[in-house]
């Protein structure tokens, strides 16, 4: 296990990644990846595809999927990991959710219309290719018609969070979310801290029975690594860490960008099995 490690946090087509399921299982071991966790948004359709890939290629794929939760006004991502992604509750709550995504997105539509920006509904359907529609597809239509210089710029311009195109949608909380992890036999896991510049619910969501904490991100600096390392062990968090690669779907690829030692996924998968006696019901 020395030389092994581990990518938790990777998308897929089935959400807003570029990559197919197999060709992420591809990429991960061309970079030398052992383990790698599925965590598309509101969708586990990719799961399956990556499984079988991993069988193929010799790479241990951990089912997961990355839910948006609501806490406080505030928009606050849990990565579910080791989940029993067949589970019915799951399935009925991701295609409810599912549902309200494609309400948005045609309400950010007309918004931009208002703007000057003119992007029909089946432009998104037809990137996303039967997967889950996000904002990251309509950054990429508004990148590809010259609405916006690059995916960063039509988030930070248009339509990230509380910008002038940006529409909210329905959202779990926090508890609810943990709940509905913890009854598909899942571990829930704080995604990207880092990008919450809100540590005053950080630290309340263990109180609300989350497991552990993103640690390790893409491109941050070793005093933050340092910092949110710190702040989980005196939560009593688990570690994990992952690139939350999108294929090219956020201009760069970033998948193998983070790479943890497999200690990290033994941990996880310890502390799964001692998950039965934990008092979290949904």
């Amino acid at each position: 296990m020395k030389n092994k490690c581990a990518d938790l946090h990777i998308h897929t087509t089935a959400s807003d990644g570029t990559f197919s399921p197999r060709r992420v299982v591809r990429e991960a071991a061309k970079r030398g990846i052992h383990t790698i966790a599925i965590t598309d948004h509101d969708t586990v359709q990719g799961i399956p595809e990556a499984i079988q890939a991993g069988k193929d290629m010799n790479v241990e794929v951990i089912p997961g999927v990355e839910l948006a939760t609501d806490e406080r006004g505030v928009e606050v991502h849990i990565l579910g990991l080791f989940i029993d992604w067949e589970n019915k509750t799951l399935q009925d709550t991701l295609k409810n959710l599912s549902v309200q995504r494609i309400s948005r997105m045609k309400k950010m539509i007309c918004r931009l219309a208002q703007f000057g920006m003119n992007i029909e509904f089946e432009e998104v359907l037809e990137l996303a290719k039967g997967g889950i529609i996000g904002r990251l597809h309509l950054a990429q239509i508004m990148k590809r018609k010259g609405y916006a210089t690059s995916i960063a710029e039509a988030f930070n311009k248009h339509i990230g969070d509380r910008k002038a195109c940006y529409v909210s949608r329905y959202k779990l909380s926090p508890e609810e979310t943990i709940s509905l992890i913890y009854h598909v036999g899942g571990i829930s896991i704080l995604a990207h801290p880092m990008l919450l510049h809100r540590e005053d619910i950080i630290k309340d969501l263990p109180k609300k029975g989350l497991d552990g904490m993103e640690v390790f991100y893409h491109h941050q600096a070793k005093e933050t690594t340092e910092h949110y390392e710190k702040m989980a062990k005196d939560y009593g968090l688990l570690v994990t860490g992952g690139s939350d690669c999108h294929g090219d779907g956020k201009d760069q690829v970033l998948i193998g960008s983070v790479k943890i030692p497999y200690e990290y996924v033994e941990r996880l998968k310890e502390y799964k099995e001692s998950m039965s006696g934990k008092n979290i019901h949904y």
